[in-house]
């Protein structure tokens, strides 16, 4: 008995077309047909979708099976409208050679989960497999290219132009602007790996001046393009200047510099290159189904890393059709009161330790100057994480209010510390500033033991622990090297009239 799983739903003429196919072969048993995905089937699906609604598990989203075929997705803040276009879109695979469409995603059968190479030390080698027709085009388009650069793109955007900073220009490594086809391309030629180009039309302009040359481009491109894809940090001056017809979407800069922020505004995830042995093989023409991308890196543990990253990419093409069989919204009736209730618990703390900062120093202006900081520290965290695609739960509200009491901890070493000893040996000359120099000692030990758990935190953990340590690390970062100086300033103030101490 073979059991087999198809990827859509057992429907009549479905059945009979299977029974039509095995002939006298085998004999299908109808009692046996369950309309629902196998668990690996499911997993896979679930891991596909996580990836494409909250990569950095920051978000809050939840998803988890219901029964065979059911998946409940819960996630805060997401419109039912904006969810339904995530999860049930099956995402533009696109795979170029010679800048030309080499596969689509429709062509890839399946990804296998990746192994460690046996041929290669430091090495992950991730097999796939093609279809009938994908490993036609593969054999036509391939044979004879070794070493010749394949780009994946994952949803290239097919309606936009990208307007690039020109300062960035400089700083590129590996790409440059062709301003005669007005694309990016790699350096060198195909046959090194390089000589590719970015498949999105783009124009670079100064930050502060919008280019004749990028406006008369952007005017011809008008009727064909709909929206201008910002990469760079451009003045108000030219955002008015830009052509109404765009509507202008901000890519948000990667944490690897310029290069990779124009590559994934563009949608290039990856570039890998046809071996030597397989472009001969293809050149004699035979056909090949199943592929291995051998991925190499300085360990065998980044090796690995990556190849799970590109198998995501290639898998983004869901295994099996999904639809959205419902949808409810929770009204926030119980956040609004937790957000009453909340605001009462900051304000009677924050009351709270001002009464005790006063009994302990009976000096006024360095209790209004330690609950000053707090306030400041409070409003400067919130904001710089509104700017991120952070979801405020009770895991990052949990490290806002940490954030908030090492700080209070870190006012109250530097207020004693200067407080410490005589008061003719504070206004001693450098008797101040001494002390808090040993102050921020004690203090910047304190804070890198907590990085370093907060790093490790954000590294292992994932969903709330991620958004928790992030927090705290984004939060002690701005206190450190913002409100504690400032502090330190508002003390020499207060104890020494101003003067330099």
């Amino acid at each position: 008995m073979a059991r087999i799983e198809i990827g859509l739903r057992a429907t009549e003429p479905l059945l009979n077309l299977v029974e039509n196919l095995i002939g006298g072969r085998a004999v299908l048993l109808r009692e046996n047909v369950r309309n629902e995905v196998c668990s690996q089937t499911r997993n896979e699906v679930i891991e596909i979708l996580k990836n494409r609604v909250d990569p950095l598990g920051t978000r809050g989203a939840v998803l988890k099976p219901l029964g065979g075929n059911l998946l409940l997705y819960e996630v805060p803040g997401l419109q039912p409208q904006e969810a339904e276009v995530l999860l049930g879109k099956q995402g533009r695979l696109e795979i170029w050679l010679e800048n030309e469409v080499l596969l689509y995603g429709e062509h890839i059968l399946r990804v296998d989960p990746p192994r460690a190479s046996l041929e290669e030390k430091n090495a992950a080698e991730l097999p796939f497999r093609l279809t009938d027709e994908g490993a036609r085009r593969f054999r036509e388009g391939a044979a004879g290219k070794a070493n010749y650069p394949t780009v994946v793109y994952m949803d290239r955007p097919v309606d936009a132009v990208l307007l690039v900073q020109e300062e960035l220009l400089a700083g590129l490594p590996v790409l440059e602007y062709d301003g005669y086809s007005h694309m990016f391309r790699a350096k060198g030629f195909p046959g090194e790996g390089g000589g590719y180009y970015l498949q999105v039309p783009a124009v670079v302009t100064p930050k502060d001046t919008l280019s004749l040359e990028a406006l008369s481009f952007l005017e011809e491109m008008g009727s064909l393009k709909f929206r201008l894809l910002l990469v760079g940090e451009f003045s108000e001056g030219v955002l008015r200047e830009l052509p109404s017809s765009y509507s202008l979407e901000n890519v948000p800069r990667p944490a690897e510099g310029g290069e990779a922020w124009i590559r994934e505004a563009c949608g290039c995830k990856s570039v890998i290159t046809i071996s030597p042995s397989l472009a001969q093989e293809l050149l004699l023409g035979r056909t090949v189904k199943d592929l291995v991308i051998t991925v190499s890196r300085s360990t065998g543990k980044e090796a690995m890393r990556e190849a799970r990253t590109l198998r995501t990419i290639l898998s983004q093409r869901l295994p099996v059709r999904v639809s959205v069989e419902g949808e409810t919204i929770v009204e926030a009736r119980l956040g609004r009161t937790f957000l009453k209730q909340l605001l009462w618990a900051g304000l009677f703390s924050f009351l709270g330790v001002g009464v005790l900062i006063f009994l302990r120093y009976r000096r006024l202006k360095l209790t209004l100057a330690v609950m000053g900081t707090m306030i400041l520290e409070l409003v400067i965290t919130l904001g710089v994480v509104s700017l991120l695609p952070y979801s405020l739960n009770l895991a990052e509200l949990a490290g806002i209010v940490l954030v908030i009491g090492t700080g209070v901890d870190a006012q109250i070493i530097i207020t004693d510390e200067v407080l410490r000893g005589e008061v003719k040996e504070v206004r001693a000359p450098g008797g101040l500033r001494d002390r808090i120099k040993r102050a921020f000692r004690v203090i910047w030990g304190s804070s890198l033991t907590t990085l370093v758990a907060m790093l490790s935190l954000a590294t292992l953990g994932f969903g709330e622990m991620k958004g928790f340590a992030l927090t705290t690390i984004l939060g002690i970062l701005l206190s450190v090297l913002l409100t504690r100086p400032l502090y330190a300033r508002m003390v020499n103030a207060i104890l020494m009239g101003g003067r330099e101490g």
